[in-house]
């Protein structure tokens, strides 16, 4: 056996059982290791590994233990690599694999490849300052089925937690609470400035949170996007840029365009300000007559002054409002969903596309798309497509066809095909919002059914934006189904 790692920071299981006590530090002994011992411990790893190698006796997760523990004795990846005669990229994802006792233990029961491992490893990470991350990656483990596909829509997640932190920094700044999900104003739980009045029942002023921050939420939300110039950042209209140029920096802008690669998108963040029920008395704002007698239900029959027909239509007015909130989670809700699904899509598509011969219906499938969807060539982002997933330009196919054999050319072709599919799904600005294809002609989308129905007969799994798209389920049940959001 390997020893596993020698490490100064508290294990996870200390960590939790801190907690739990109610401990807020976590006592760790540590000293320096002299330049012997840290070559010593090298040098013994390196060679239990080798050892273990001829034996064939060693799990993913007691290689992935060695390789974090010759990253905690000073070696980089390069040095791993050289060392255990692995690839840096395998060193590098097996070193963050290895930092974790779940990670390694999914390793070992097949729950993860050593990329998923390597990822909720550093989730784990993540958590130690978000303890709603360790609430949900438990709750992925749980299920136990899509794992790693739910660990990297947790990762993006976070990074739109991040993303959002950093817009609200102003507000923050100056005493706001930052409200990373829209709450719902329909039960009385939470006031927007709609809901409410000030003392002569006048509408709130938009300034009104800003005498009080530290009452108020401010929740951020990515509202769109704009493309603005790397620059000097002006705004510049997108049917103004040549998205064909992007990443060829010796091709040319067809005349009164851009080049691609001199632009980037950036989000539009919109801002909404929230109050909990519990800080409106220190505000002196009353709540709207509307609101009031929505709340109330029909206990106040006319004392609110509003009459059966008023209340009606506040009622409906509350509903539409909440109506319109839930709408925006969905949406958001299913967009990551979506940027995540094209992440394990475009990488199923890459191994797939790897092999010697094509899949057994790989022939039958081209046929049938191309006599009904041959103009799929035609979309803009074909050639980088197939540039990301088959890791050389397009433009080198037909020199890979004359030196290869009569099987891994039908691959070669059946690679054009797809990843010109793949073009089509995401289209020019790589979208994530392919759920909402069920309709079968949003943006121009025809034959996706049929392209994630072959990928699907080739092993890939679905996911529920996926099914979406295809029209095996609704958006609603697909949103329906990710219950961590």
């Amino acid at each position: 056996m390997i020893s596993t790692r020698n490490t100064p920071r508290p294990s996870r299981e200390r960590t939790l059982a801190a907690r739990e006590a109610g401990l807020a530090t976590i006592p760790v002994l540590v000293r320096e290791e002299s330049a012997d011992e840290r070559a010593a411990g090298i040098e013994r790893i390196t060679a239990q590994v080798v050892a273990n190698d001829h034996r064939e006796d060693l799990t993913k997760s007691q290689r992935a233990a060695a390789v974090a523990g010759l990253f905690d004795l000073g070696l980089n990846a390069s040095q791993v690599a050289t060392a255990l005669h692995v690839r840096k990229d395998y060193a590098d994802k097996a070193g963050r694999a290895g930092r974790s006792e779940r990670a390694r233990r999914q390793l070992d029961d097949h729950q993860l490849t050593l990329e998923g491992a390597a990822l909720l490893a550093d989730l784990e990470d993540a958590a130690q300052g978000q303890p709603w991350v360790t609430d949900a990656i438990d709750k992925v483990i749980e299920r136990g089925y899509g794992i790693e596909y739910q660990l990297r829509n947790l990762e993006r997640r976070i990074d739109e937690r991040a993303e959002a932190s950093a817009a609200a920094a102003e507000y923050t700044a100056r005493g706001f609470t930052l409200l990373h999900d829209e709450p719902s104003t329909k039960a009385g739980d939470w006031f927007s400035l709609a809901d409410l009045r000030s003392g002569d029942q006048d509408a709130v002023p938009a300034d009104v949170p800003e005498q009080t921050p530290h009452l108020w939420h401010v929740y951020v939300c990515a509202s769109g996007s704009v493309w603005v110039d790397k620059k000097t950042r002006n705004q510049v209209d997108e049917d103004d840029i040549d998205f064909d140029t992007e990443g060829d920096e010796e091709a040319e802008a067809e005349e009164g365009t851009v080049h691609a690669d001199m632009v980037e998108e950036t989000p539009v963040w919109s801002y909404e300000f929230f109050l909990r029920h519990d800080h409106r008395a220190e505000t002196g704002l009353t709540l709207a007559p509307e609101l009031a007698a929505r709340i109330a239900g029909g206990d106040t029959e006319g004392a609110d002054g509003l009459s059966p027909s008023q209340r009606a239509a506040a009622q409906a007015e509350a509903e539409r409002i909440e109506t319109q909130r839930e709408e925006r989670r969905k949406v958001k809700a299913l967009n990551r969903a979506g940027a995540t699904a094209t992440e394990v899509r475009r990488t199923f598509l890459t191994g797939l596309l790897a092999g010697k011969a094509a899949p057994k219906n790989a022939t039958k499938f081209i046929v049938v798309v191309l006599a009904a969807h041959g103009d799929v060539f035609t979309e803009s982002k074909c050639a980088e497509r197939y540039s990301d997933i088959m890791g050389s330009p397009l433009r080198e196919a037909a020199r890979k066809v004359e030196t290869a054999t009569a099987t891994r050319a039908e691959v070669l072709l059946l690679a054009r095909v797809l990843t010109a599919f793949e073009a089509r799904l995401t289209g020019p600005q790589d979208a994530k919002d392919y759920w909402r294809f069920s309709s079968k002609h949003y943006r121009g989308m025809v034959g996706i059914d049929t392209y994630l129905t072959f990928l699907a007969d080739c092993g890939h799994i679905l996911t529920a934006v996926e099914q979406a798209a295809v029209g095996n389920i609704t958006p609603d049940a697909a949103y329906e189904s990710m219950s961590d959001d």
